[in-house]
């Protein structure tokens, strides 16, 4: 790879690719949030490095970039109606809070990838029932699967890979 934003694009199309087949499947909903947090993570990274080469990147990325990706490409994907910006910016928020490392201070243990403590008892991510997942289903969540796709998947946004 020529650059870092390149590199961070190409791993995302791997962890879209990684989604994909883990929602066609029954696993647990926690592998497929795993990846579409991952995925969703890189390409804002990979979006931030194009911006700027030099910045300091951080795990909470998904709401402060993706909501902006969406409002520049919503028609570019196709989608007649203007989308519900407030919808997508929570969703957005909830993607990043299946983070390990993302918790709201404390108020927020539930995450994708390791067990926490609960009221009764010690949780684990392939039980949990993740309110996200379902609203990826809804109109907001289809929009926000959609062109984050199509923009992992299209190469003329980072013509530097390999």
């Amino acid at each position: 790879m020529k650059s870092w934003s390149a590199a961070f694009a190409r791993q995302a199309q791997s962890d879209l690719d990684a989604y994909e087949l883990l929602a066609a499947s029954a696993l647990p909903a926690s592998h497929r949030l795993h990846y579409l947090q991952m995925w969703l993570e890189k390409l804002c990274k990979a979006y931030q490095l194009k911006e700027s080469p030099q910045m300091e990147l951080t795990h909470q990325v998904v709401s402060k970039i993706l909501p902006k990706l969406i409002e520049e490409n919503w028609t570019r994907v196709g989608s007649k109606h203007r989308p519900d910006m407030k919808a997508v910016r929570n969703l957005c928020r909830e993607i990043d809070l299946l983070h390990p490392q993302i918790d709201n201070g404390g108020k927020r243990p539930d995450n994708v990838e390791y067990p926490w403590a609960g009221d009764a008892a010690i949780e684990t991510p392939a039980l949990w029932r993740f309110g996200v997942a379902q609203r990826l289903t809804t109109p907001a969540g289809r929009l926000l699967v959609k062109v984050a796709a199509s923009l992992t998947r299209n190469p003329v946004l980072f013509p530097d890979s390999d």
